[in-house]
């Protein structure tokens, strides 16, 4: 886009500076691959990060009037919107960028149902770039290295329950970017560190780790349904809150929780205590976020703060 036409699309949309840093928020790219087209018969607003990280989630905006629902496919994840949301009046998404992917550009494809049962088809392309992640070495019990026989059982069944709890995909959108921050403490441990433990290579760290004491509250990263209070092997006494279109947070090693499955929070209530249940150096929270049942890195995705290093 030429300079003349940036300006002319910020005079006719002042809304798209506030859009800008929606998506900055979100995908780190704060660049705007596309807004205000006309492709076709109807005009409408596009927005998306011309580049995202592997392991990411990045934000998509549509808006055009006559819109009724829009169906978006990203490397295979599909997500359905039913409708605009009623505080935005956008279409708003988050998609998941595997951390694993291996590919440097994925295709989006936007499918919307206009008024009066027409159908248009969009597509884009979203580059990948490669993010470097560190390597972290821990000492921990054995038996969370080398699990015993008994044990196998039940770190399958909970594999299975998360795995079922975070593939939801419910169609009311809760969330809204930035999330709030669970703990004031500090990041202490990155999504993505390639994890050695007892001198063991393991699978890579799929959350973020904040510092916080023995019994210190956890608040929820925004508004949901608690879908998923449980106690993992691996993860200890779990809390998952489920923010619809997708987007579900999880909070791992809690020493007790404060909520119940099924119960709605909002914004900040606690959901639990901080501990050290589970594979763990010492009290602290894990906070997973899953996006269309893919794991990201939430720390992109809330509020700034400290981090330790």
């Amino acid at each position: 886009m030429r300079l003349s036409e940036k300006n002319s699309v910020v005079r006719r949309f002042p809304f798209l500076i506030l859009l800008s840093l929606f998506l900055s928020v979100a995908s780190g790219a704060g660049t705007l691959q596309a807004a205000a087209h006309r492709e076709g018969r109807r005009p409408f607003t596009l927005d998306i990060p011309k580049s995202v990280g592997d392991g990411e989630a990045f934000a998509v905006r549509f808006g055009a009037a006559g819109a009724q629902t829009l169906d978006l496919e990203l490397d295979g994840k599909k997500l359905h919107i039913g409708a605009p949301s009623p505080v935005s009046g956008f279409f708003e998404a988050l998609l998941p960028v595997s951390l694993d992917t291996g590919k440097k550009r994925l295709r989006l494809t936007l499918t919307v149902q206009w008024k009066g049962g027409e159908k248009e088809v969009l597509t884009r392309a979203v580059s990948v770039k490669k993010r470097a992640y560190p390597v972290q070495k821990l000492t921990v019990d054995g038996k969370f290295v080398s699990p015993p026989p008994e044990a196998a059982e039940k770190i399958r069944r909970d594999r299975a329950e998360m795995r079922a709890v975070v593939t939801t995909t419910s169609p009311v959108q809760y969330w809204r970017l930035p999330f709030a921050r669970p703990v004031p403490g500090e990041v202490t441990s990155l999504y993505g560190s390639r994890r050695v433990f007892n001198g063991i290579p393991k699978n890579p760290h799929k959350g973020v780790d904040f510092d916080a004491v023995m019994g210190e509250p956890v608040a929820a990263v925004d508004a949901g349904e608690v879908v998923l209070v449980s106690e993992h092997y691996y993860g200890g006494n779990t809390v998952v809150v489920d923010h619809g279109l997708g987007v579900l947070s999880a909070y791992l090693h809690l020493t007790g929780f404060n909520v119940r499955k099924g119960q709605r929070v909002a914004r900040g209530d606690i959901i639990g205590f901080a501990g050290d249940t589970g594979r763990v150096t010492g009290p602290h929270l894990h906070l997973s976020l899953y996006v269309l049942g893919e794991s990201v890195n939430a720390e992109p995705c809330l509020e700034t703060g400290p981090r330790r290093g």
